[in-house]
């Protein structure tokens, strides 16, 4: 009786299920792939993935099983303002900075233009907010880029994103960190990392203008706008935390002056404080994933 209960617990275990919820943040999102590369080389193997906003693309691409070393590759394209002054295309008398075509465009060609969420090699969540109903909309299914689109859809910088019946923005509006989703899709662990600035604990930064960020300019009361929104981030994402339990909370480690825009041209830095942060806490990650206990 005792030799078969220790072979039971050992096949519920090796069967567990680790789940990764990869939290908004903008250009800080790029740390999710240092991490992802320190849990790929320590073998600690991801069975599904939610990511919200700019983790939310993170989270897609590596479901749809983009090797992190092509992600990094990427992102480090991108911080060239060449490169990334391709994805912009100003308009200010829309309802966001910017129209979005490109970006979208941009998804388009690095996802497919028809892609599904459901066909997939890993199970993904994405969250967005509908501004007719306040409600939070999660995409476990449908066409992968618009749910892309909607979960980046930061309100201010792009237009809300039409699909059925509702008008989508960020999903950091209402749920930065998207625990509970990882928790539904039936994840046994869950990692959870948080790149979004802690007002509580660093001084969130005034935003300079579009010239110094080497891409668009921004008006000047976009500042304010962009401090309220990560406080109102923060505290909705305390709340959800006293909820919804991730089994291990990591904070990679970042100036705040590495804001929102200005870490795309810091790509390496960023990428690097997701790496130092997942081997700090490595140990712990990989006692939570053991599979032979």
């Amino acid at each position: 009786m005792t030799v078969a209960s220790s072979r039971n617990r050992m096949q519920v275990m090796k069967n567990k299920k680790i789940g990764l919820a990869l939290s908004g943040g903008g250009a800080r999102g790029l740390a999710h792939i240092g991490f992802l590369q320190v849990l790929e080389e320590a073998g600690i193997h991801i069975d599904l993935v939610s990511g919200t906003s700019f983790g939310g693309i993170i989270a897609a691409a590596y479901a749809a099983g983009f090797s992190v070393d092509f992600l990094e590759q990427e992102a480090l394209k991108l911080s060239k303002i060449r490169e990334l002054i391709k994805l912009i295309d100003v308009n200010p008398a829309r309802r966001g900075l910017m129209e979005g075509n490109k970006v979208r465009e941009y998804m388009e060609r690095l996802f497919g233009a028809d892609r599904l969420i459901e066909t997939l090699p890993m199970p993904l969540t994405l969250n967005a907010v509908d501004i007719n109903t306040g409600k939070e909309v999660v995409f476990s299914q449908g066409p992968l880029v618009t749910a892309i689109m909607s979960t980046i859809a930061i309100a201010g910088i792009f237009p809300a994103v039409k699909y059925q019946d509702y008008l989508l923005v960020d999903g950091g509006t209402l749920n930065n960190l998207p625990i509970d989703h990882v928790r539904t899709m039936g994840a046994d662990v869950v990692i959870a990392v948080d790149v979004q600035i802690d007002p509580h604990h660093e001084k969130v930064p005034y935003l300079e203008t579009i010239k110094s960020h080497g891409f668009f300019s921004l008006p000047e009361y976009f500042s304010d706008f962009y401090r309220a929104q990560i406080i109102m981030i923060n505290e909705l994402k305390e709340i959800n935390l006293k909820v919804h339990h991730p089994d291990i909370l990591i904070y990679p480690d970042m100036s705040p002056e590495i804001n929102m825009f200005s870490g795309f041209t810091r790509a390496g830095e960023v990428i690097e404080a997701g790496k130092k942060a997942a081997c700090e806490h490595l140990p712990e990650l990989l006692a939570l994933c053991r599979t032979d206990v």
